[in-house]
């Protein structure tokens, strides 16, 4: 061999040499791997990050540290990095049985030369950034899932478990524009139970927001699987009857009056019975949302003034 061959080796070996007594003092773990992918190299970081001490890594192939969940990616990552001659950088899991998973940076050289090829490269722990991570974002699903239930709950009735006022007025603007693309008509019920100040009066309160929530239970049960109930203020409920013309809509009022006429109900030891009356109204082409729900509230009015317990469907 030539001279300045072995010198340029002895060079080499000394610059190694001096690499290694540098990074034994480092806190990022630092490992060499030769042509057959073993370790000839690893700093004490290294091996407190691992687990695995220097003696029992010499000689062992690189991959036997990546949790075997990892591992596909991991090759993938590191053969196309090295077919392209760039610097690997991925984020895995170390191979620790019976510890908490540990996560770690990894980095790769690929150096080629007379000697051979050699593959410098460094592990850094990042665990407590990975459940940095994790904690913000089970924080920002937390956050989602409490606004998804607060808009919920500001278009919910809390008593009733039904739409409230807002709720519903989004439903009705929907429909209205439905009706103006297809031209079917949709129906509105008004409805309330008669005389209930008497039951609030007689019973309680805790009998009335009983006789309302039992009101929702059975307009909810009675109902199409189309229609939207709603709590629309005190003891009125409103319902919206998608594509259905008025007789339709009296139909359904009439079953709803007397299904709530023939309900035994009780409440703390007290046997009552309740009854409604209704006034529906059915939109057309030349009327708008706010005249429609008008003529229901008036006819449920007229149903007061007729003597309760019954529908009206004309003025």
């Amino acid at each position: 061999m030539p001279p300045f061959e072995t010198d340029e080796l002895k060079n080499i070996g000394a610059r190694l040499e001096q690499f290694r007594s540098i990074v034994q003092f480092v806190p990022i773990g630092v490992f060499q791997i030769d042509g057959d992918d073993r370790y000839t190299f690893v700093n004490p970081a290294w091996e407190k990050i691992t687990g695995c001490s220097f003696k029992n890594a010499l000689g062992q192939i690189w991959w036997n540290v990546i949790h075997p969940d990892d591992r596909q990616m991991v090759f993938y990552s590191w053969g196309q990095s090295q077919g392209e001659g760039n610097e690997l950088s991925v984020e895995c899991r170390i191979n620790l049985p019976g510890v908490e998973r540990r996560w770690v940076r990894l980095r790769t050289n690929f150096l080629y030369h007379d000697t051979g090829k050699k593959i410098f490269g460094s592990l850094e722990d990042i665990s407590n950034q990975k459940k940095i991570e994790v904690e913000r974002e089970n924080l920002i699903a937390e956050l989602r899932e409490a606004k998804c239930e607060l808009e919920i709950s500001s278009r919910t009735d809390p008593l009733t478990g039904l739409l409230n006022r807002r709720g519903m007025e989004e439903k009705l603007e929907s429909e209205v524009l439905r009706f103006e693309r297809n031209n079917k008509p949709f129906t509105l019920i008004m409805t309330d139970i008669d005389h209930f100040k008497k039951v609030n009066d007689t019973y309680g309160h805790d009998t009335g927001d009983f006789s309302l929530a039992q009101l929702a239970r059975i307009l909810i049960q009675h109902s199409r699987k189309q229609d939207v109930v709603c709590r629309w203020g005190g003891e009125e409920f409103l319902m919206l009857l998608p594509e259905t013309p008025l007789r339709g809509g009296s139909a359904l009022a009439e079953k709803l009056r007397s299904r709530i006429e023939q309900e035994a109900l009780t409440f703390k030891n007290h046997k009552f019975k309740l009854t409604l009356s209704l006034g529906i109204a059915c939109i057309h082409e030349d009327q708008n949302l706010g005249s429609c729900i008008k003529h229901a509230d008036v006819r449920l009015y007229l149903a007061k003034q007729r003597g309760r317990n019954q529908i009206v469907w004309e003025d």
